[in-house]
């Protein structure tokens, strides 16, 4: 990674002739922007109402010429002829105080050719992150705007024209988020607003969607932002819509007139934030390498040569952890085939070769994203193994209880029992509000999915351990009994009804417990994927432990306890070693474990991968259940 990065370092820096044209591009966008948005301050039916305005008008069209005649001879002559006429018929308007509808349509326009003939990029490739943009903003732009945005900034005084107000209406509502990057990018000659050349593109876009959502916070849980038809609505809008879109040009393309509905549907898509996935960057990687080869077979190949490495930069480079923990060889091919990609645009070689190099990216992308795009848990899978997990416990917590009602009936304190189904029932209520909960904070905590994966799985292993080790030391009958019956003894003898409410409520609620913890672990892992599928085991296996429990009150001298104890520890075990190696496979997903490349198979159902830190993991609990189980089985032949 540092190789090829040191590599794209070099490359641009041999580029920066180019990329003085490309700011340049930007600065004759900018200027047109400020253009169309102020010059209505200027002129008004054909009179000029300010002097100082139009003469700032006047200095923006001579400065758009300069621009023009620096970048005119870097685009294809029928562009350059085209876009000289309009940037010069601009200036005669200005000057001939046109009405401000022609010059800003003529702005417009004139801006749109030359984004299209500069190749200019205006949209961000990931949805900025409004959190980003406030600490962005909060350590560049609170000097002056001050830390709400008002323009009351303690540097800020004095300044003239003073710093904007963010939270002005008329002005903000024209604007779009690409007109405050191109501010925060390139200032405003004249003003107090200075560039930022040092800010990367991702942070500039972070704050430019933080300072249009400013006048929205008091929005953010007003209950239209989760209603579906809102949801709907913003999962259609892509970021290059909502980066190139004022919220002026929203309310027309929606025809909203009514100012609360107006406000709502604007602060929910100004403080939208969509969940970002994998597969995302790998769209990313794809569109640009896609973009590149069209600008190559037209002869541009410096710009062509920008977007391969930006195609790694921010296709493939955000997803490297989780690429390299999955199959470090393909993550060092794919590094290596993008680097030579990169060199032989920059190098001009014959396209058809560039082609070919670009298509065994291509296909190692492909690759990649089966391999991060997680579609192991089959719908059965999935249903079995929930099923599983809840059989496991559900039959220890109903053992529990029906081990209590007999003692109960031979105590002759049939009365209690209801005490003892009401503990059981309101422990399987609360279990059903923690479910819900906990999926309502998985839900709105997506990002960080991998890191919620890794230590859920990790803290599950832990107490798979326990609880199989549990269980097998139970599983002689008259340990049982014993175990059963000292909890018993405390609350017969002092004839609490609360205390044996008590009893049932925990010993059921530690079980549902466990299960809601193993089923958040397995829905995580599907991806949110077989939501149905667990559901559906869950009450498969309720069924089945109710069915179970009536047989053992009618046959419990007969149902092999033992046993029963045995497969589960068994059973127990062999989900503990699948969740160790889930559980550092996906702490190294996130970067919060080292990767090193190990020669095993990848069985990710068993939690097998090829790196040799899941590997060690897994040996580890391996090593642990033998000794335990051998330890197990010394103690009791001694006991004999």
């Amino acid at each position: 990674m540092k190789r090829f990065c040191a590599a794209i370092l070099l490359l641009v820096i041999g580029q920066f002739s180019f990329a003085g044209n490309g700011e340049s591009s930007r600065v004759l966008v900018h200027t047109l922007n400020y253009l169309s948005q102020d010059y209505a301050g200027a002129v008004k039916d054909g009179k000029i109402i300010s002097q100082s305005e139009f003469k700032e008008m006047n200095e923006f069209g001579e400065t758009a010429i300069q621009e023009l005649k620096e970048l005119a001879p870097t685009w294809t002559p029928a562009d350059s002829s085209n876009i000289s006429a309009m940037v010069y018929q601009l200036d005669s308007l200005i000057k001939q105080h046109a009405p401000f509808e022609t010059v800003s349509a003529l702005c417009i326009k004139t801006r749109d050719k030359v984004i299209a003939a500069s190749g200019l990029k205006i949209t961000p490739t990931v949805y900025p992150s409004i959190a980003n943009g406030k600490i962005v903003f909060k350590t560049e732009c609170v000097k002056c705007h001050g830390a709400e945005g008002f323009g009351d900034g303690a540097e800020g005084v004095g300044l003239n024209p003073p710093p904007r107000n963010l939270h002005d209406e008329d002005k903000m509502r024209v604007l779009s988020p690409f007109f405050v990057f191109n501010t925060v990018r390139l200032g405003v000659e004249g003003t107090g607003m200075k560039s930022h050349p040092m800010l990367e593109d991702n942070e500039v876009w972070d704050v430019a969607f933080y300072v249009l959502s400013l006048r929205y916070g008091q929005f953010k849980n007003d209950p239209y932002l989760k209603e579906d038809a809102t949801k709907a609505l913003l999962d259609s809008l892509t970021v290059d819509t909502v980066s190139t879109t004022s919220d002026e040009d929203f309310l027309k393309a929606y025809n909203i007139t009514d100012s609360t509905k107006a406000k709502l549907l604007l602060a929910a898509i100004r403080l939208n934030q969509p969940k970002h996935h994998s597969n995302d960057f790998i769209t990313t990687a794809i569109k640009y390498l896609d973009g590149a080869m069209d600008l190559y077979n037209q002869g541009k190949f410096t710009e062509a040569y920008q977007l391969s490495t930006l195609a790694y930069l921010e296709g493939i480079e955000p997803i490297e952890m989780q690429l390299k923990s999955n199959d470090p060889q393909l993550m060092s091919q794919l590094e290596q085939q993008m680097h030579f990609l990169s060199q032989m645009m920059n190098a001009h070689k014959p396209a058809a070769e560039v082609s070919d190099s670009l298509m065994a990216a291509k296909t190692s992308i492909g690759v990649a994203a089966k391999l991060i795009d997680k579609k192991e848990y089959s719908f059965w899978l999935a249903l079995l193994m929930a099923m599983s997990i809840l059989l496991r416990e559900g039959l220890e917590a109903f053992l529990v209880i029906m081990v209590i009602l007999s003692i109960l009936k031979a105590s002759d304190l049939k009365g209690a029992t209801i005490w003892v189904h009401g503990g059981w029932i309101l422990a399987i209520l609360a279990g059903c509000v923690i479910w819900m909960v906990s999926g309502h904070l998985i839900g709105n905590q997506v990002e960080h999915m991998e890191l919620m994966e890794g230590v859920i799985s990790l803290f599950a292993v832990f107490m798979l351990l326990y609880v199989g080790f549990w269980l097998h030391g139970k599983s002689e009958i008259g340990k049982w009994k014993e175990y059963v019956g000292n909890k018993m003894k405390g609350a017969i003898k002092n004839e609490s009804m609360i205390g044996l409410g008590s009893l049932s409520f925990f010993v059921v609620f530690r079980e549902v417990f466990e299960s809601v913890l193993f089923l958040s672990a397995l829905n995580i892992e599907a991806a949110g994927k077989q939501s149905n599928a667990i559901v559906l085991g869950v009450i498969i296996a309720f069924v089945i432990v109710i069915v179970l429990a009536a047989l053992l009150l009618q046959f419990s001298a007969k149902l092999p306890i033992p046993k029963l104890f045995k497969v589960s520890s068994i059973v127990m075990s062999i989900l503990a070693v699948i969740l160790a190696g889930k559980g550092v496979h996906s702490l190294q997903e996130t970067g919060w474990s080292p990767i090193h490349s190990f020669p095993v198979m990848r069985l990710e159902l068993i939690g097998v991968f090829p790196t040799l830190e899941t590997c060690l993991a897994q040996g580890v609990i391996l090593l642990i259940l033998v000794f335990v189980w051998n330890a197990t089985g010394l103690i009791k032949k001694k006991a004999k």
